[in-house]
C-alpha cells in the first residue's frame, strides 16, 4: 500500500504517433502562415485601391453632373472668389487643402472651371490629392456637330481667360478653337483646364471622334449636335502596406486616374 505522503506521478497516455502528428502541424502552420499573411495584406492592398478609385470616380461624376447644368461660354472669366477683400483668382498650389476647401464652400463663383472643380474637389476627401505627386483635376469642353466632327475643344485661351487668371490653369496649345494638334499620341498639345496646372487630359481629338463614331454605329442614326464635358481626376494612391512594389511592375505609388463623361446643353453648336 502506498504511503499517503507519496507523490502522485501523471501517466503520459500519449502515443509517439500523436507527437509526431502534432509537431507536423506545427511545421505545416509555420510554413503556411507567411503565405497566408501575404495574401490577406494583399486583399487589403487592392481593396484600398479600389475604394479610393470609386472615390474619384464619384467625385468625377459629381464634378460633371453639376457641369451639365452650367454655361461653360459665358461664365469661363468670372473670378473664383468674389468675396470681398478676397483674392479674385488665387494661386490653389499655395493653399493648405483647407484653405482651398474653405474657398469651395464659401466663396462665390460662377466661373465654370472652377464650379466644376470645387464640386469635384468636395466630394474627394481632405488631404487626399497632392499636387506635388502630379495629383490634379482636370476639365475639358467638347463641342460636335452632327456629322459627328469636333468643332470646338474649351476652355479657349487667351479669350475665355481673365487676364487677372494664372496661366497654369490653362494646359495645352492655343492653336485654334478645334486644337488640331491635340492628338493620341501628342497629348501635351491638349487643351483642358487643370486645378493644380500639374496634368493635361488624356482625351486627344481622335479618340473622342472615334468614340463618337463607334456609338453612331451601334445606334444606326443621326446624333444631334452636341457638347460635353470631361472631368479627369488623377491621384497617386500610395501603398498601404509597403509590400509589393516592383519596380515598373507594381510601381509605388500606383497612378489612378478616374473620368466621367456628361452632356452639356449649353455647349451644343448652333
Amino acid at each position: 500500500m502506498k504511503s499517503p505522503n507519496t507523490p502522485h506521478t501523471p501517466v503520459d497516455d500519449r502515443s509517439p504517433g500523436q507527437d509526431k502528428e502534432r509537431g507536423q502541424s506545427f511545421l505545416e502552420t509555420a510554413l503556411f502562415l507567411p503565405l497566408l499573411l501575404l495574401l490577406i495584406a494583399g486583399m487589403v492592398e487592392v481593396g484600398a485601391y479600389a475604394l479610393n478609385y470609386l472615390i474619384l470616380l464619384d467625385a468625377s461624376r459629381e464634378g460633371a453632373r453639376y457641369g451639365a447644368n452650367l454655361d461653360p461660354g459665358l461664365t469661363s472669366m468670372y473670378p473664383f472668389d468674389r468675396r470681398e477683400g478676397h483674392d479674385p483668382f488665387p494661386d490653389v498650389r499655395a493653399m493648405t487643402p483647407e484653405q482651398l476647401l474653405d474657398v469651395c464652400n464659401n466663396g462665390r463663383t460662377t466661373n465654370f472651371y472652377y464650379s466644376v472643380a470645387c464640386v469635384t474637389y468636395q466630394n474627394i476627401p481632405v488631404g487626399t490629392l497632392d499636387p506635388t505627386q502630379g495629383d490634379d483635376i482636370v476639365i475639358t469642353v467638347f463641342r460636335v456637330n452632327r456629322t459627328g466632327q469636333l468643332v470646338g475643344r474649351w476652355p479657349l485661351t487667351p479669350t475665355h481667360v481673365n487676364p487677372s487668371d494664372w496661366g497654369y490653369h490653362f494646359r495645352g496649345r492655343n492653336d485654334g478653337e478645334i486644337n488640331p494638334s491635340c492628338t493620341t499620341t501628342d497629348t501635351v498639345g491638349c487643351r483642358s483646364w487643370s486645378l493644380y496646372g500639374v496634368r493635361t487630359s488624356r482625351f486627344g481629338n481622335n479618340e473622342i471622334v472615334s468614340r463618337l463614331a463607334a456609338s453612331r454605329l451601334q445606334d444606326g442614326t443621326t446624333a444631334p449636335a452636341t457638347g460635353f464635358v470631361v472631368v479627369e481626376v488623377y491621384h497617386a494612391q500610395s501603398h498601404f502596406t509597403g509590400m509589393f512594389s516592383i519596380g515598373d511592375f507594381i510601381p509605388d505609388p500606383v497612378n489612378l486616374w478616374a473620368y466621367t463623361i456628361f452632356p452639356v446643353p449649353a455647349a451644343e453648336p448652333r
